[in-house]
């Protein structure tokens, strides 16, 4: 009982203070000497940033952009306004080719559709952020660089596929180190083809051959007539 005497004590006071004369300078007025709060904005990540690691989706709380002339994994060659994730990739490899100067699968680079978290699509976000990454030829891992990807697939450029020396394992190629064309090699690059194939482990090896077959006719200004895979040795490699 006595707290509730002093709480109606303290309102009591306060209701009288407030009856008072405000002191000079002051109007009375709360509201009218703030500005509006800003409307809220969405969290969107930027084109031509780079990044320490290649992330699964783009939560905004891993969003740690890096100097691209620091050492980084990652870099993001576009961000695009997407209504459907299914499409991501689609539309990530026609900016990335923009990026690079050429078709992204000419080079040693793979390109990563980064998502929004579920969370933020629930929020309102409809972007893709657009990630390509060097890949090593000898083993496939991410390359640590510095130093932009922008026209890096030019031709003559070392993140272009030209020319190597591969290392075979029982039928397979397990690494491949480029040269120069102009210097002793085993290998070049003719081309791509492309499978309807949903996985890599699907594409059978009459299909590679076929494929690579037509692929190496085209490079090479040979008939393709089914006869190139015993004309020519060949390599072939899905995703």
């Amino acid at each position: 009982m006595r707290r509730r005497v002093q709480l109606l004590i303290a309102a009591l006071l306060m209701s009288a203070a407030g009856c008072a004369d405000p002191p000079a300078g002051v109007d009375g007025d709360l509201t009218d000497d703030w500005p509006p709060a800003p409307a809220a904005q969405q969290f969107r990540p930027a084109a031509g940033t780079c990044h320490a690691e290649l992330p699964d989706d783009g939560a905004m709380a891993r969003y740690q952009p890096v100097p691209c002339t620091a050492e980084h994994l990652t870099e993001t060659a576009a961000v695009v306004d997407l209504t459907d994730p299914a499409d991501a990739h689609k539309h990530c490899a026609r900016r990335a080719d923009a990026f690079l100067g050429a078709d992204w699968r000419l080079g040693w680079v793979v390109l990563q559709p980064v998502l929004p978290t579920e969370q933020a699509r629930a929020g309102g976000a409809r972007w893709v952020r657009c990630d390509v990454a060097q890949t090593s030829p000898v083993d496939g891992d991410l390359v640590a660089r510095r130093g932009s990807m922008r026209a890096g697939l030019r031709a003559g450029a070392p993140l272009r596929m030209a020319c190597g020396n591969p290392t075979i394992s029982n039928e397979q190629v397990t690494a491949m180190r480029p040269v120069t064309c102009a210097e002793k090699h085993r290998a070049e690059f003719a081309g791509l083809y492309e499978s309807k194939r949903a996985r890599p482990a699907d594409v059978t090896s009459a299909e590679m051959a076929k494929g690579c077959g037509t692929a190496i006719a085209r490079f090479a200004g040979l008939p393709d007539d089914g006869d190139v895979p015993y004309r020519v040795g060949w390599l072939g490699f899905p995703p």
